[in-house]
């Protein structure tokens, strides 16, 4: 699927912020090895909160039903929910470079659209307008990436990061169903996999040259997973998601 107007602004400012980081890095990491210090592998495990901004939700059946900025779109709502996950990779002094994967999870609780017509479980052909369905089911969020990641190391004990990623993420729909009107349907029960950016900053502590403590954020952005089992028909959803995290850190 195409990348929204918005969604291309903010992968544009991530690999921007990439190329960044590595071009900056480049000299600092090489000032560092030729002191013989701050290179090696390391690994970090993170966990925190997580909550998606609106995730958009749009289809030929989830519509306004009459032609303008806004057919064929709605606005569901989810709770906030735990995420965490693991990295693992190469220091070369204050550049990193690091192979990430995360999961997140969400509770769907309901979405709105003028116009939305669906089948209920029943097989009977419905349109409601001004429509309110709740759901219920999980938005589940496996994500892997590549990061590139700048340490702003000046000696101090508290050093401020930031970085950039690019990869995928695998966005699933588990059990979806929903109640409109007090008819019953199903909405999704399936998953799909697209391509994704993230965009990280943060600080970590050093307790000692083994162990770093950090805390950061991350925006996480993606192109739109598309789903189409249900009895809405084919729909498609638009997450942006906003992460914080506390974290462990070590360097071997």
């Amino acid at each position: 699927m195409m990348l929204s107007a918005r969604n291309s602004s903010v992968v544009l400012a991530a690999l921007s912020a990439a190329v960044l980081t590595v071009a900056t890095a480049a000299p600092l990491a090489s000032a560092k090895a030729a002191e013989g210090a701050g290179s090696g592998p390391y690994m970090r495990i993170f966990g925190g909160y997580s909550f998606i901004e609106s995730p958009s939700i749009q289809g030929d059946q989830i519509s306004n039903g009459a032609s303008g900025q806004q057919i064929n779109r709605g606005d569901m709502n989810t709770t906030g929910g735990p995420w965490g996950g693991a990295a693992g990779g190469y220091r070369w002094g204050n550049l990193r470079l690091e192979a990430m994967g995360a999961y997140e999870s969400h509770s769907t609780e309901s979405f709105t659209s003028p116009q939305f017509t669906y089948r209920d479980t029943g097989g009977t052909l419905r349109t409601d307008t001004n429509a309110n369905p709740l759901l219920n089911g999980d938005l589940r969020i496996f994500t892997g990436f590549v990061n590139a990641v700048l340490d702003a190391d000046f000696g101090a004990p508290i050093v401020p990061f930031f970085g950039a990623g690019v990869g995928f993420a695998n966005v699933n729909m588990d059990s979806v169903t929903g109640t409109s009107r007090g008819n019953n349907f199903n909405l999704a029960d399936q998953s799909d996999t697209v391509l994704a950016f993230q965009a990280m900053v943060g600080a970590g502590y050093k307790v000692n040259e083994m162990f770093t403590a950090e805390a950061g954020y991350r925006f996480l952005t993606m192109n739109n997973p598309t789903f189409n089992n249900g009895g809405a028909g084919e729909f498609e959803l638009g997450i942006d998601s906003h992460q914080f995290w506390l974290g462990l850190r070590v360097n071997f």
